[in-house]
């Protein structure tokens, strides 16, 4: 019997010397803003900025070129969503943080309805991210449907069970006292505060305005919307090691650690979507025949995505007196036409270019990769 015992503790011991270690590994999340489902106007505008064979190296991976520079992409199947979660699994990701709509855009909230909708989730759980003036209209009166997503056995929290709610943009009719209620009615549905996330500019004054927990990022910009965007090199070492993970440093700011894998308007620069009010049109005169790839430094290769996750894990390891949460949030999962995918993309062969899920995956998976 003691000799069995000992054989067992043998087997078992690596197991469980991963999983202690794993205890402190980052949660790792990434934004979804849905806007390639259905056959809705934001999708149409999407088809339209990416229609150039230019950007077809953009496309999600479900896309279908209909010649020239006519693109249809319509991920509205729950098959394909089971696809996207079995993808997000193989990259290590633990959570999809949704751009929510509430009730004013329903054909951006197929994405979201899906994913509830599918019976394997695998690992993979979600939380919100509210934009400021959206709930602004929707007013106290959203609290009662956030409260229920939050119940949602697959609503990622932290901090042991704190549901994770990340805000874009401050609000200005909404104020603590307001947001204080928030947390009281989580209370009173039986789970604990919710950790509030604000996102924005200037945004560690107003999270102390709003009584939040800590700040983030929706995505990092560099020179903003341009025809002549920063390498991601660049973005990554100035913009966001710098200018975000160093300022936070500094100011002593609680926080949840930024990621970016890219940003690249160009699509919507040359055919702009109706809510880009502000971007003139500069299109390119080139012939779609004669186009080629737009794959240049401002793309994040492979083994820059690989890097600069690595450095967002190790930074938040090293700062988790900043990040108590322990969480990491990237840009995107999915802003193809605004430059920051995850997501694979229609491959030159027609099928899906997973290069970014595998990189991802020998960052976010190490165990899991040691024990194929």
């Amino acid at each position: 019997m003691k000799n069995i015992f000992t054989l067992l503790i043998a087997l078992l011991l690596p197991s469980l010397t991963a999983l202690h270690a794993s205890d402190d590994a980052p949660i790792v999340g990434a934004i979804r803003w849905d806007a390639f489902y259905g056959d809705g106007g934001v999708t149409k505008a999407v088809e339209y900025s990416l229609g150039q064979p230019k950007y077809h190296f953009r496309l999600p991976w479900f896309a279908q070129l209909l010649g020239n520079d006519k693109v249809r992409i319509n991920g509205d199947s729950q098959a394909i969503m089971e696809q996207e979660i079995a993808y997000a699994a193989q990259a290590g990701l633990n959570y999809w943080a949704f751009l929510d709509y509430l009730d004013e855009a329903p054909g951006m909230t197929i994405g979201l309805n899906r994913y509830l909708g599918a019976k394997d989730k695998k690992v993979m759980r979600y939380c919100l991210v509210e934009e400021g003036s959206r709930i602004e209209r929707a007013g106290t009166k959203a609290w009662s449907k956030l409260v229920q997503h939050f119940r949602h056995p697959d609503y990622q929290t932290v901090l042991d069970g704190r549901p994770l709610l990340c805000l874009f943009g401050k609000t200005t009719k909404l104020g603590k006292a307001e947001w204080d209620e928030l947390k009281r009615q989580t209370i009173a549905a039986g789970l604990k505060a919710p950790y509030l996330v604000l996102m924005g500019w200037n945004a560690d004054k107003d999270r102390a305005d709003l009584g939040f927990d800590a700040i983030s990022e929706y995505a990092c910009a560099g020179k903003g919307y341009t025809i002549d965007p920063e390498t991601y090199s660049r973005l990554t070492s100035l913009h966001v090691s710098e200018n975000l993970w160093g300022k936070w440093k500094r100011e002593r700011t609680p926080c949840i650690t930024f990621a970016t894998a890219g940003w690249d308007t160009r699509p919507r620069q040359e055919r702009p979507p109706p809510w880009c009010t502000w971007v003139k049109p500069t299109p390119d005169p080139t012939p779609p025949a004669q186009q080629k790839p737009l794959i240049d430094t401002t793309t994040a290769t492979p083994d820059e995505l690989t890097a600069h996750i690595r450095a967002a894990i190790e930074w938040t390891k090293s700062n988790r007196d900043l990040n108590p949460a322990n969480a990491i949030i990237i840009y995107a999962w999915n802003e193809h036409d605004e430059g920051g995918w995850l997501q694979p993309t229609l491959g030159a062969d027609g099928k899906p270019y997973e290069a970014r899920i595998q990189a991802l995956g020998k960052v976010l998976r190490p165990v899991a990769l040691k024990n194929l």
